[in-house]
């Protein structure tokens, strides 16, 4: 974990404190909210275009998805998008940003910042 990065992505989640389905800390996820993000990964059915929108996000997060692999990670912050996309109306964008935000693999390469991972 790079601490600067883990700092930040902290502070930047504060902006999402009302919506509590977004875990304030990415390395303290509950088990209780974990499970639940796993099971509107199969419970939430996305449209053609909020599929489409789900898309859009994931290839503007640093890892290109979710997380890096398909991990239990990965199956909840695949349900948290599915959750803000489908029952939030949340732009691509946002989510993006929110994904960045949340990530966990400890890869201290500025991605929660918004920058793209170096060549």
């Amino acid at each position: 974990m790079d601490r600067t990065s883990y700092v930040k992505q902290v502070a930047d989640l504060r902006a999402y404190a009302a919506v509590t389905e977004i875990p304030s800390d990415p390395y303290d996820v509950q088990v209780g909210l974990a499970k639940r993000l796993v099971r509107w990964e199969r419970t939430i059915a996305l449209t053609p275009a909020q599929a489409a929108t789900y898309r859009r996000a994931m290839s503007m997060t640093h890892q290109r998805g979710p997380c890096c692999c398909p991990c239990w990670r990965w199956h909840a912050f695949r349900g948290l998008s599915n959750e803000l996309i489908a029952r939030r109306r949340w732009a691509a964008a946002r989510v993006a940003r929110v994904i960045d935000l949340v990530e966990g693999c400890g890869e201290g390469r500025g991605s929660m910042m918004g920058q793209k991972p170096s060549a």
